[in-house]
Order: C-alpha cells, then sequence, then structure tokens
C-alpha cells in the first residue's frame, strides 16, 4: 500500500517537474510556438484473442494550422494473457518539410513494426509498458533510405473523479545504427471515459530532438469495438 502510493507520487512530480521545465524553455523562445497533434485511435476485437489496431493522427507545426504530416497504422494483435500483448503490422507516413518559406518537400515512408504491451494494475492506477521495434524506409524515390529503432514507452494513468482521470506517458526512441539517440516524447494531460467503448484525453506533448524541441497540444479519442459480442467492449486503455 505505502509503496504503491510512494510510486504514484514520484512518478507524478517527475513528469510534473518535466512539464513545468520545458513550458518555462516554450515560453522563453520565440521558434518553440505550440502545434497540434491529433489522434483517432481504437481496437477491433474480431476473436477472443485477436484484434485490429488502427491509429490516425495528423500534426500540424502550429495550432491546426502548417500541415507536418499523417499517420495511419494497423495490423494484428494477439492476447498472450489478461495483461501482455504481442502486435505486428504496418503503418504509412506523409509529411511535410519545410526546409525555406516557399520550399515544401512531401515524402511519403512505410514502416513495418512489431510490439510488446505489458500492463499492470495497482489499486486503482494502471502502468503500461510498450516495447516496439520498426523498420522505417522512404518510397516513391531513388534514393530509399531505411532506418531501425527501438521505442519504448512507460504510461500511467489515474483516476482524478467519477469517470476523469489522470494521463501521463515518457516514450524513448532509440536508432539502431549511427547516432543513438533519436528522440523523446512525454504527454501530460486528463481524459474521460465518456462511454464504456469511447473516451478522449487531451494535454501537453512534448517531441525532444538532438537538436530541437517541439511543444504541442495533444487530442486523442479512442474507442474500443467488440466483434465477437453483440455490444462494444470496455476499452482497456
Amino acid at each position: 500500500m505505502g509503496y504503491t502510493k510512494y510510486f504514484s507520487g514520484l512518478l507524478c512530480s517527475i513528469v510534473l517537474s518535466v512539464l513545468s521545465t520545458q513550458s518555462f524553455y516554450a515560453q522563453n523562445s520565440e521558434e518553440n510556438e505550440y502545434g497540434s497533434w491529433l489522434v483517432l485511435c481504437g481496437t477491433t476485437k474480431i476473436h477472443q484473442d485477436w484484434s485490429i489496431p488502427t491509429v490516425g493522427i495528423v500534426r500540424h507545426h502550429h495550432m491546426l494550422d502548417t500541415y507536418g504530416f499523417f499517420f495511419f497504422r494497423t495490423g494484428a494483435s494477439y492476447r498472450v494473457s489478461k495483461s501482455s500483448t504481442f502486435t505486428g503490422g504496418f503503418a504509412l507516413l506523409n509529411s511535410n518539410s519545410y526546409l525555406e518559406p516557399n520550399d515544401v518537400v512531401n515524402t511519403n515512408q512505410l514502416w513495418i513494426y512489431g510490439e510488446y504491451t505489458l500492463k499492470s494494475k495497482f489499486i486503482d492506477n494502471s502502468i503500461a509498458h510498450r516495447l516496439r521495434l520498426e523498420n522505417r524506409r522512404l518510397v516513391n524515390t531513388e534514393d530509399a533510405k531505411i532506418n531501425n529503432r527501438i521505442r519504448y514507452r512507460l504510461q500511467f494513468k489515474r483516476p482524478v473523479y467519477k469517470d476523469i482521470y489522470f494521463k501521463a506517458f515518457d516514450e524513448i526512441f532509440i536508432d539502431l545504427k549511427g547516432s543513438t539517440f533519436n528522440q523523446n516524447r512525454v504527454f501530460v494531460g486528463i481524459g474521460q471515459q465518456i462511454t464504456s467503448s469511447l473516451n478522449a484525453d487531451i494535454g501537453y506533448f512534448n517531441q525532444k530532438f538532438k537538436n530541437s524541441t517541439e511543444h504541442m497540444i495533444r487530442l486523442s479519442l479512442s474507442f474500443n469495438i467488440d466483434l465477437t459480442k453483440n455490444e462494444l467492449a470496455l476499452n482497456p486503455d
């Protein structure tokens, strides 16, 4: 009991400290304007142990303006146990790079990925680990660069009041070739369980690269559909 309260308080303190520090730098840098990160994601259960994950992301460099990229990911998930899942699949990414105000380069990427997730619960607090291996490559280009990387995400979720919850995660990206560090992502926000199969959360989202930092508002809508039953399943996220 005491360990759980200590761990939860420590994790929240660390995440909130990161948020406060990075928000301070954002206020003191003209380059750090807030962008937006819009997510629609969910899982469709088609068998007792099999499901189809779906993720769509639209990213803007400025709040709901200046297109950054569109990302779509899907695949198949196999439930190993009540708390662990293996997933494999592919993703497509279309992005714009702004070299100059009037010089925009549009590229497309194909990703092949595999991941393992493990969830645990301490009283009302939910802890989730996710380890993912990605193979990324440019398509429709003569220079089809390939990048392999590993991602690890630690997520914390805690009920606040009735159907309102606090959510935070930290995810680090490691390249398997060349310079090791790729990026780190931090999210801190609140959410609501709208129905038994639908929830939404919003908060501060930070991407830290080698030489730059991006600050965004992240809005996520998550669903869970169970085709093996006559009604929608409870969202396990």
